[in-house]
């Protein structure tokens, strides 16, 4: 999704939930200036590598997830390519899985993220306007990462491919590189919540509360749009 067709969205976005993009600007400048600083990005050929023509399981952190990371563990498939979103990477570990890729605005479990991208997953670290303090604390840790935004602005060291949650943002980032076929797994789009999304909950699964539930519904709507105007097949793990 070109900048244009994204800031449409984005204006959309901020009056549905009442943001404002001064947070998000600041953010994305926030992260900017934290990847000179560290200079711990990688070049985006190294996320091509990873994805041009290769088939695409992208992990969300839906209820459907622990069946999905289990079926992928006892499948065969060699050359295939792995993106987390945020928190379904500590299923991923679980299971003894290192993705490739992870897709994260710093608010699924850190401890996971941090151990996956010490063994070699590239971290695309997300900046918008409520997650400042965790860009301060925990991009300085990171290696291998490359930075993202959804304010609708190029810049130098910051991506924007579209998207507004982390599992439909890992959509469009295989999108954008090329992808054979992507796999959606864990990515329900439901009214409901893991632990791996929402780690302070009490149970396994909860009834998600009415923000998640309508980022969840943004989220499948730009899957859709992705189905309709990509380039590369999408379907989902029965």
């Amino acid at each position: 999704m070109d900048l244009d067709s994204w800031e449409c969205y984005y204006n959309q976005i901020l009056d549905d939930f009442g943001y404002g993009s001064a947070e998000d600007l600041k953010s994305a400048e926030i992260l900017e200036e934290m990847i000179k600083k560290f200079k711990n990005n990688v070049d985006l050929n190294e996320i091509s590598k990873k994805i041009f023509g290769k088939k695409v399981y992208i992990f969300g952190a839906g209820p459907s997830l622990k069946k999905h990371v289990l079926k992928l563990k006892e499948s065969i498939e060699s050359n295939i390519t792995i993106i987390a979103a945020d928190g379904a990477t500590k299923a991923l570990l679980e299971e003894d899985i290192v993705p490739d890729i992870i897709v994260s605005d710093l608010d699924g479990d850190i401890d996971s993220i941090l151990k996956s991208n010490d063994l070699g997953s590239i971290v695309v670290a997300h900046a918008h306007g409520d997650n400042i303090d965790k860009l301060e604390k925990y991009i300085k840790l990171l290696k291998n990462i490359v930075g993202s935004t959804q304010f609708p602005k190029k810049f130098e060291f910051l991506i924007n491919y579209g998207g507004f949650t982390d599992g439909d943002r890992c959509c469009f980032l295989a999108e954008e590189f090329g992808a054979k076929k992507i796999i959606l797994c864990g990515m329900d789009f439901g009214i409901y919540v893991t632990k791996y999304s929402r780690p302070n909950i009490e149970k396994d699964i909860e009834l998600a509360d009415e923000i998640k539930v309508k980022k969840l519904k943004y989220a499948e709507m730009f899957v859709n749009w992705l189905i309709t105007n990509g380039k590369s097949p999408i379907e989902f793990m029965p």
